[in-house]
């Protein structure tokens, strides 16, 4: 009674024959199951056209226009394939402006240093990928910037997270919103080295030229771009001891960290700032230009004069039409582990306190670390905020360094970029028992 239900087809032996003849291999040896094309494994038991496609920079257009130049029948699988024609589609695939497939086909139009047009395959679209994300890195323009922060290039959905799965948000108990409370030194140096040795610096950022004796810098990231004219002097950073006489991709991440911080929430009109161990002041002139009412950039006496040339050379112009206090911005000495001598350093209550890669040998982390804890006390009627950034370098230095810290601070670890932190850490922290961690948020 079922099969009553289905109609039976008859198919004629030649037509049955016809469709088994293009799965089957008569002779012994012709087919193979998998072949060796341009570096990359295909099918041999696809319809060649789809079978190239595996191959990365061919698609199936590009394929089909190959294969009707090479005269190879479409029908054919790529196990069928003899060695006579695998050649003659390679060789068309490298190059085929010689058999007058059209420049406007290929996915590679105008190279910017041949001028040439070419179908990139295989490791060269990896290789040319490459070049092209650390070329526009290396410029700084809008679109590597985006690239390097690992944001979205093209827009699309921008104003989301791009975080997805079960758990959106933070679940850990010793975490503020994306602050990570660091309890332990050598918990905390074994985290971030195992990522740093792991990634043998190869995403390291070069942001800045040692060897110049001036420096053009832009920050991105806040309501506008702020251009900086920084002088080094290389001469004096050749000696010993001295470090801060050149500029280093901590300050311009901290200082692109802040400008990005200006337009979430961050007022700061109202932050009356100190820097220790300025070098060349590029932090504290950041501050400076995104608002900060005052701001003190401190350092040793061998390096006030280039310290001042810079807050000099890049103070805003105050026309003080609106009757609004001026911002101040000053350079003066400040030795670690002792008080200042100038009296200008705590004319005003401090509400911020940064730093920016100035622990190279632990035994500066102790002074600087007294320093920090005397300014922090300066004021107790609010807690100070201390800013910390270090560029990953000695697990031995890093480790004492976060060792003084947490006898006199608690400290938070806070996320700056993905590319950024697996060879830079970003600290905030205040003075232990001045503030409750919900309260602080």
């Amino acid at each position: 009674r079922r099969l009553q239900s289905y109609r039976i087809r008859f198919i004629p032996l030649q037509q049955f024959q016809s469709v088994v003849s293009s799965l089957v291999v008569t002779q012994k040896g012709e087919f193979e199951a998998m072949r060796r094309v341009l570096n990359t494994n295909v099918d041999g038991g696809v319809k060649v056209m789809y079978a190239l496609t595996a191959i990365k920079g061919v698609g199936r257009r590009y394929a089909n226009i190959v294969l009707k130049k090479a005269d190879i029948d479409f029908s054919k699988r790529a196990g069928e394939l003899s060695h006579d024609e695998l050649e003659r589609i390679v060789e068309i695939i490298q190059n085929p402006l010689q058999y007058k497939i059209p420049q406007w086909f290929l996915n590679r139009q105008k190279d910017r240093t041949s001028g040439k047009y070419w179908q990139l395959v295989s490791n060269a679209v990896d290789n040319s990928l490459r070049e092209d994300l650390d070329r526009m890195k290396k410029v700084r323009v809008h679109r590597g910037l985006r690239h390097d922060w690992n944001l979205r290039v093209r827009g699309q959905h921008t104003k989301t997270t791009g975080r997805g799965g079960r758990t959106v948000g933070v679940t850990k108990k010793n975490e503020i919103g994306e602050y990570t409370r660091v309890e332990d030194a050598e918990e905390e140096v074994c985290e971030l080295y195992s990522v740093y040795y792991s990634s043998n610096g190869s995403s390291r950022l070069d942001l800045v030229d040692p060897s110049k004796t001036e420096l053009t810098v832009e920050l991105t990231g806040g309501t506008k771009t702020l251009t900086l004219t920084i002088a080094q002097n290389p001469n004096i950073n050749n000696e010993l001891g001295q470090t801060g006489a050149v500029l280093w991709n901590s300050s311009i991440i901290t200082s692109e960290y802040l400008a990005r911080r200006s337009t979430h929430g961050w007022d700061f009109s109202t932050i009356n700032a100190i820097e220790l161990g300025s070098g060349c002041g590029l932090v504290s002139i950041a501050m400076h230009q995104l608002g900060a009412r005052r701001v003190v950039a401190t350092d040793q006496a061998r390096m006030m004069k280039l310290l001042t040339r810079n807050t000099d050379c890049n103070r805003v112009v105050q026309l003080n039409r609106n009757r609004k206090p001026p911002t101040v911005l000053l350079a003066t000495e400040y030795v670690w582990g002792r008080a200042p001598e100038d009296p200008r350093v705590f004319a005003e209550p401090v509400d911020m306190v940064v730093i920016s890669d100035c622990v190279y040998h632990e035994s500066v982390a102790p002074l600087l670390v007294r320093s920090l804890v005397d300014v922090c006390k300066s004021r107790s009627d609010v807690p100070v905020v201390v800013l910390v950034g270090q560029e990953l370098r000695s697990d031995i230095v890093h480790a004492a360094f976060v060792a003084e810290l947490l006898k006199h601070f608690d400290v938070y670890r806070v996320p700056v970029m993905p590319s950024v932190d697996t060879n830079y850490v970003l600290y905030a922290m205040w003075l232990r028992g001045s503030h409750s961690p919900e309260h602080t948020h």
